[in-house]
């Protein structure tokens, strides 16, 4: 009798002595707000461009938009969630919150060439989805663009012009629209209220 209370006693000491390490292991993982970034805008910016152009060709042929989210992991090591699949206009880029990961930017295509889209410049919404989200985002257009969304200046600055990025075959430049080199969230604001210029 008595050895058998002993042995409940260890067995409860076992116990409470498992679920405290388990507890405290919980609150020590690094999670994205304790997370200090150690990668550099330039770096982020070539991983984008780099990810951006392996997407190009599937959202150029299938004509949906690809998106996902680039991360820094524990080890200062660059990486990106797999891709989400979109439609025509849209792909609903989920936010995670991952242990050991900090989300430094978005990533998204803009699907193949239509000319009822004004695709060659990034949207109000996602100025505004990267702002919400507090990180800057990287778009590929079907012109074969790269754009940087600075969420915090705000505003969309071409990375590299008309060809530099897998170009969809079908696409066509518009002389009659040029396309500028930056857009603040005002001038992007004015060019989605007006009609889409025919070329």
């Amino acid at each position: 009798m008595f050895e058998g209370r002993n042995a409940k006693w260890i067995y409860a000491a076992i116990a409470i002595l498992w679920v405290a390490i388990v507890v405290r292991l919980a609150f020590n993982v690094k999670g994205p707000e304790d997370f200090v970034v150690t990668v550099t805008q330039p770096e982020v910016q070539a991983f984008a461009r780099t990810r951006l152009e392996a997407m190009q060709a599937q959202s150029i042929a299938e004509n949906i938009e690809l998106c996902a989210i680039i991360f820094e992991d524990n080890e200062g090591a660059l990486d990106a969630t797999p891709v989400h699949e979109g439609d025509e206009g849209t792909c609903d880029l989920r936010y995670f919150d991952e242990p050991g990961m900090a989300p430094v930017a978005s990533i998204h295509t803009h699907a193949g060439f239509d000319a009822n889209y004004d695709s060659e410049v990034p949207s109000m919404l996602d100025l505004e989805s990267d702002i919400e989200s507090r990180m800057d985002g990287y778009v590929a257009t079907p012109g074969g663009r790269l754009w940087r969304i600075d969420w915090q200046a705000p505003r969309a600055v071409q990375v590299c012009g008309e060809g530099c990025l897998t170009q969809d075959p079908a696409y066509r430049t518009c002389p009659d629209d040029p396309i500028a080199a930056s857009y603040s969230a005002a001038q992007l604001a004015a060019r989605s209220r007006r009609s889409i210029v025919k070329c």
